[in-house]
């Protein structure tokens, strides 16, 4: 009992600061706890939790060990395995929102573990990276792109264009980072026996469900489609239900009711007003501070409270959600989804230092 005790709070060890936050705002503003409902983005929650059933039904379905094995036979280095996920992460993340491209591509990452003696941990950070700048480009790719698009009516080609200059930035740069963390050496394959049991129905059920959910969710029906993914596996799948990480979840709302309180607090509406808010420059580098402080998409409302900026903004907000595991909802997904302490470290390691790289050269080239 000790020991499953202990494997709980090892797991979920990044849960427990923010509820112990959460308590302490409680404390210091009581009269706040009747609206901590409406302080959630539960379109984002009811979005993640379909997409985390989804995601687990397909690595439980074990279908990703054999497409893992196939493309083993023809990648053959740490370098080329790493280029080729974190092209497919951007990509996907384009189009398809940065947390849907991250539950297509870890449980994918994590089938090669099996046949692999390489730990696919740093393939999982970089691939949160990646989808953060693959995000970047698109009003759809990610929840702040979708806030700043609906919120200043810019046309989507309009967007793209304007968020281009910093998407190519940002994805030379991971490229460069990725040449530089991955060697170019042979990957240490493991013979392995096919004793897994795929699940190929529940894989095609899961892809489909998949696909369906994310374009529920691009037309705001995911409050609809949410009961019938839950009401499908429960009938023609209930074993996957209970091994779903809802704790996930529950880490997400108390991520929204945290941020939001600590952005309305006077501290942080005064610190921002000291500064001259006409400057673009000075814009983007609040959206990137804030970024860190209380995760990107909370930083963009936040900001937008203060300026009508939207380039800034959007410049800042997507800069920001390389570094602080906290700054992005989607690094939180990946290293959930990895376990271990770990690569928490591992994590920062790299994004702490492509954050400064990017945030320095952006600044340079684009507001100075």
């Amino acid at each position: 009992m000790n020991g499953k005790f202990m494997g709980f709070i090892s797991k979920n060890f990044i849960l427990f600061p923010f509820l112990i936050i959460l308590a302490f705002l409680c404390v210091l503003y009581p009269d706040e706890i009747i609206n901590y409902p409406d302080f959630v983005d539960w379109q984002t929650i009811a979005a993640l939790a379909g997409l985390l059933v989804v995601a687990t039904a397909i690595k439980e379905s074990s279908y990703f060990l054999i497409i893992a094995e196939r493309t083993l036979e023809k990648v053959n280095s740490e370098r080329k395995i790493a280029l080729f996920l974190v092209l497919l992460s951007c990509i996907l993340a384009s189009f398809l929102t940065n947390d849907v491209a991250l539950f297509i591509v870890i449980p994918f990452t994590l089938g090669f573990q099996a046949f692999m003696e390489n730990d696919v941990r740093k393939l999982i950070i970089f691939e949160a990276m990646a989808v953060n700048v693959g995000s970047t480009l698109t009003p759809i790719g990610n929840p702040q792109n979708l806030f700043l698009w609906h919120q200043w009516g810019i046309s989507f080609l309009t967007f793209i264009i304007k968020m281009m200059p910093l998407f190519i930035l940002l994805f030379i740069s991971l490229i460069i980072f990725v040449l530089i963390a991955f060697p170019p050496k042979r990957l240490h394959t493991l013979i392995r026996e096919n004793d897994a049991e795929f699940n190929k129905k529940l894989f095609s059920l899961s892809i489909l469900l998949l696909i369906g959910y994310a374009l529920m969710m691009q037309l705001g029906l995911t409050y609809y489609a949410l009961p019938a993914i839950l009401l499908i596996y429960l009938i023609s799948f209930r074993n996957i239900l209970p091994k779903v990480d809802w704790l996930l979840i529950l880490l997400f709302i108390t991520l929204f009711i945290d941020f939001h309180l600590i952005g309305r607090t006077e501290i942080i509406s005064n610190f921002v007003n000291s500064f001259s808010l006409d400057s673009s420059s000075t814009i983007f580098s609040l959206s990137l501070l804030f970024s860190q402080i209380t995760s990107n998409v909370p930083a963009s409302i936040l900001m937008s409270k203060f300026s009508h900026n939207w380039f800034s903004i959007a410049y800042g907000v997507n800069v920001g959600g390389n570094g602080i595991a906290v700054a992005s909802l989607a690094n939180l997904i990946a290293l959930r989804f990895a376990g271990g302490k770990k690569i928490w470290a591992d994590f920062h390691k790299y994004s702490l230092l492509y954050l400064i790289v990017t945030g320095v050269l952006a600044y340079v080239i684009f507001f100075m």
